[in-house]
């Protein structure tokens, strides 16, 4: 691999840093790596598991996830595996049995809110913000797939959380960066890299911190994270930062099977001759107490359905008892009671998704949502049609099956008894409701 111009001087004096081992590094393959839903259970593929994620594996090799039914269903997400390490820290320095309020700033496409909202509590929320607006349709996309209701998904820059003074206790920021730890995963990456490139990605991430550093309440969690070895996008910054509203967390000790993860300035970097896995660098920081309070909130409504739309929804789910159901758009949507206030106080901003969307009522009848299929709130009860590989792919192509069954109506499309989306049985066919957007096309 041929490396940028300068790149090499630039991270030369990078502790931990080795050319020679680096370089070398550079000429191995990308390591495969996936982290299983726990939600949704399924029998595992042959793989090494990843050191500090005990839902992940190495795969020995890439397959085409696109052929397999459970990748569709949000039984596993691909992720980069020193990524991972972002779910590590968070259990270090948060009780994760308690509720939280957590925002992942730059969340797009997905994998450390999918990695965190396997982890929270059923008490806590997860609200996953996309600032780019053509980033967010797969944000949602990974979020519906992965089921847990209690994660809204939101369309905002940065600024717009400055006035939610001290709401959350656990902020991510995995800030754009230069992008020079994935050269080897990504090469084309190595086009966009240069030092002036390296600046200006420092000075933006500066900004995002600055517009949400308010929003962090006083003694709350900051896990911030680039993919960049350059000192000014990642050592530079904790600097800055404990230099104002931070101070640092104590160094965790690392297992020795973890490998060569090397601590600097209150953060952790990955190198890919010193772990399996890409570069990498994350540090955890706690806000200083004082100075902040919570402020009153701008209030979501909701519009509350009634007791007929209600005794309808109520059969698709497990424990609706637990839910508070509401109407925009005649389509219904549920979430959990639990979060009900604290969803309730993020009305202003852009929310994309907030909540369960469970479908529409036509003649006293629910014509169920593909989101409800891929939730793990749906009620066990609902009728299910299995299915093997080769007529799963051919349900995610969304097209026609034929299919031999005494099931009648609405049913679940499964396979491996994880729902892959809805269909609808009549006298002599299937009609086949996967969504259109999200079917196979290769």
């Amino acid at each position: 691999m041929q490396f940028p111009a300068g790149f090499i001087q630039h991270i030369n004096n990078c502790k931990g840093f080795d050319e020679v081992a680096f370089t070398q590094a550079h000429q191995l393959p990308t390591p495969v790596s996936i982290r299983y839903n726990p939600q949704k259970p399924v029998e595992k593929m042959a793989g090494s598991p990843v050191p500090w994620c005990a839902e992940a594996l190495y795969l020995p090799e890439r397959p085409l996830f696109v052929f397999d039914p459970l990748f569709h269903a949000g039984a596993y997400y691909v992720q980069e595996a020193s990524s991972m390490f972002t779910g590590y820290l968070f259990r270090q320095f948060t009780d994760d049995k308690k509720p939280l309020h957590i925002l992942d700033v730059c969340a797009a496409p997905g994998g450390k809110s999918t990695l965190i909202a396997g982890l929270m509590s059923p008490q806590s929320l997860l609200v996953s913000n996309e600032v780019i607006k053509s980033r967010v349709t797969i944000l949602k996309e990974n979020i519906v797939k992965w089921g847990n209701p209690n994660v809204v998904v939101s369309n905002n820059d940065p600024r717009d959380f400055s006035g939610m003074n001290g709401f959350f206790d656990v902020i991510i920021v995995d800030a754009p960066c230069s992008g020079s730890g994935l050269f080897r995963k990504e090469p084309e990456a190595k086009k966009e890299w240069s030092i002036e490139n390296v600046n200006h990605c420092s000075l933006r991430q500066q900004r995002i911190l600055e517009d949400i550093i308010p929003a962090l309440k006083p003694g709350g969690l900051l896990l911030y994270a680039t993919c960049s070895y350059a000192y000014e996008e990642d050592e530079k910054i904790v600097e800055i930062l404990l230099q104002n509203d931070f101070e640092p967390l104590p160094k965790i000790s690392v297992p020795a099977e973890f490998g060569g993860i090397v601590f600097s300035k209150s953060g952790y970097r990955f190198y890919p001759d010193k772990i399996t896995g890409e570069g990498f660098f994350i540090a955890a920081l706690r806000k200083k107490n004082g100075g902040d309070e919570q402020t009153n909130q701008i209030k979501k409504q909701f519009i509350p359905i009634n007791a007929d739309e209600k005794n309808i929804v109520a059969n698709y789910l497990h424990q609706p008892e637990n839910y508070f159901f509401f109407k925009y758009k005649e389509v219904i949507y549920c979430i959990p009671e639990i979060v009900k206030s604290s969803i309730s106080a993020l009305g202003g901003l852009h929310l994309i998704k907030s909540g369960t969307a469970l479908g529409s009522i036509k003649n006293n009848e629910l014509i169920p949502d593909h989101e409800l299929a891929m939730s793990s709130i749906i009620s066990k009860t609902i009728p299910r049609l299995g299915l093997n590989a080769t007529d799963a792919i051919t349900y995610l192509r969304k097209n026609t099956l034929q299919i031999n069954s005494n099931l009648k109506g609405w049913c679940l499309i499964t396979h491996k008894n994880i729902p892959l989306g809805w269909a609808k049985i009549i006298p002599g066919r299937l009609n086949n409701y996967f969504p259109t957007e999200w079917r196979i096309r290769k």
